[in-house]
This record gives C-alpha cells, structure tokens and sequence, in this order.
C-alpha cells in the first residue's frame, strides 16, 4: 500500500526525526523512500540570483546525499529530490512526480517553534495532498521512536461518518505490517464543549441513547475488521473530541493515531477546524492524517 515514501526536510536537524519512523516504515513495508530538500536563495533586489540558487542546491544536493548514502548501508531503497521553489508548493509537486503513497514529515522546521505545523508549508500540504501525511513530534534531545512489531496499536477516532472511515484501511495496513492491534474511538460529544477533562464531572449527563448508539457503531465497524484478523478494541467516552483523543493517546499507550481529515460534515472539520491540529499539539504520538478520495459536493 505505501511503495514509496517522501520525506520533506530541511536544513535542520529537527526535520530529521522524522527519519527513525520513515526508516522503520521503509524496511517493514519494503517501500522506496524519496528524500526532498527544496532549495530557496535570498538575494539583494537587482542583483544576479543564479549563482546563489546554484550554491542552494548543491548544498541541499550534498546534505540529501549524506543521509541517503547512510539509509542505503541499511539496506533501504533511496532516491533524493532537489526542486526549487516554494516550500509546500515543491513538496506538492514531488509527490505526484514521484507517486508517493505516504507523506512523512517532522512538525518543527527550521526554528524548532512549530514552523511546518503552525505555518503554511504543512498545512497546505495536509491540505491538499493527494497521499496521507504522517506528523512526527521532534520530542527530546532526538527523535528515536520506532513501531515495534507485535507491540504497536493504532489508534482511530471515528465520528460515525463515512469521511473519518476513510482512515481504516491505513490502520488495517500498517497493523498488518506490524503484527498490530487497532483501537476504535467514537467520542461522544456532551451537550457543551466549554469544558476540560477536569471539568467533565460538572456536565450535565449526555443521553444513554448517545452511548448506545455510538457502541453499536463500532461494534458494526468491528465486525467488518474481523476478516483482517487482527486484534482490535472499541472504546466510547464522553467529551471534546481533541481532548479524549489526547486523553487515550497517553492512558492506552498506542503506537500511532490514524485519522482521517474530513468529518461528519465532509468540509475538512478535522483539519481545518481544531482537532486535528490541537491532537497533533497535545499528544506526543505520531499522527497520521488522511484525506478522503470523495469529496463533499457544494
């Protein structure tokens, strides 16, 4: 499912912690990883830009091929690409160019301050790129997370919609490749939002009827998992979707997060609203974003 692989860097080495989870996924699904640096010069207006978008390149040509000469020693297939240009508009061309099923990116560029996901380059991507992207978190001194095999579950929220099933098939994949298990989220929203997890004992009780409804949900969405074979578990809990996604990232102890990018409403509720960005803030995992094939019709 993901033959080849980009990874966008930079000239940092917060980029490259997206490399151990890259390199992992590579050797596992026996995929191509395609290394991208897009170069960009500044020159003083009037002057001559040739020379220093020369001099970008083959810098960037230089640091792609010292890492790619490393992750082939590991026995990886590696290409590298060096446009330049634009940062997301770039890394958008490299992966219809290169076909690329998978999108692996770090959240913190070149300042470290949240420059990919807080700023343009990664939300444009996420935004329309025709593969998944998967966001690492650049945590500690350095970024050493690995999936373990026949110790790795996938966690994925569901809302009920056809939109956010789209992420299925991708937990059912990588659980596959991992000897995995995948863990099935519905949140029930409670009648208002304005609250915390500390506060949702102060709410007023959400309908028993919610509750039976979103079990019966994921029990019908289970029993279409069974032929898979996998393991899989089904948890409904009350409150803001960001926040019990967060929530159960750190209390269940799963792998990676899988969810799609389009909600109940099909209008990119999850990126372009809040969840998806305040799960990618608050939790430490990798989160993996799909965008539905179908799109909603105005």
């Amino acid at each position: 499912m993901y033959r080849t692989i980009l990874v966008p860097l930079d000239d940092s080495a917060f980029s490259e912690r997206a490399l151990p989870m890259a390199t992992t996924l590579a050797q596992h699904l026996k995929s191509k990883l395609i290394l991208t640096r897009v170069a960009s010069a500044s020159v003083f207006p009037g002057t001559d830009a040739t020379e220093a978008q020369v001099q970008a390149v083959r810098e960037a040509q230089a640091h792609l091929s010292g890492l790619a000469a490393r992750l082939r020693k590991q026995g990886l297939l590696v290409e590298i690409a060096v446009p330049y240009g634009d940062a997301a508009e770039e890394i958008l061309v490299e992966v219809g160019l290169h076909s690329a099923d998978l999108v692996i990116m770090c959240t913190h560029g070149r300042s470290g301050l949240g420059r990919w996901i807080y700023g343009s380059t990664a939300e444009q991507v996420l935004h329309r790129s025709p593969a998944p992207v998967l966001l690492v978190q650049p945590t500690g001194e350095s970024m050493t997370f690995r999936l373990e095999p026949a110790r790795t579950s996938f966690l994925v929220p569901l809302d009920g919609s056809e939109f956010a099933e789209a992420a299925l098939p991708h937990a059912v994949a990588l659980a596959s490749a991992f000897d995995g298990t995948i863990l099935l989220l519905r949140v029930v929203e409670p009648p208002t939002s304005a609250y915390t997890l500390a506060e949702a004992s102060l709410l007023p009780p959400t309908s028993e009827g919610s509750f039976q409804e979103a079990e019966s949900y994921l029990a019908g969405v289970a029993e279409n998992l069974r032929d898979s074979g996998l393991p899989f578990q089904t948890a409904v809990q009350e409150g803001w979707p960001a926040d019990v996604i967060a929530h159960q990232s750190a209390a269940s102890g799963p792998s990676l997060i899988v969810m799609a990018t389009h909600g109940r409403t099909g209008v990119a509720r999850l990126v372009l609203g809040s969840v998806a960005l305040q799960v990618v803030r608050r939790s430490s995992l990798p989160v993996m974003l799909v965008r539905p094939v179908q799109q909603p019709t105005a």
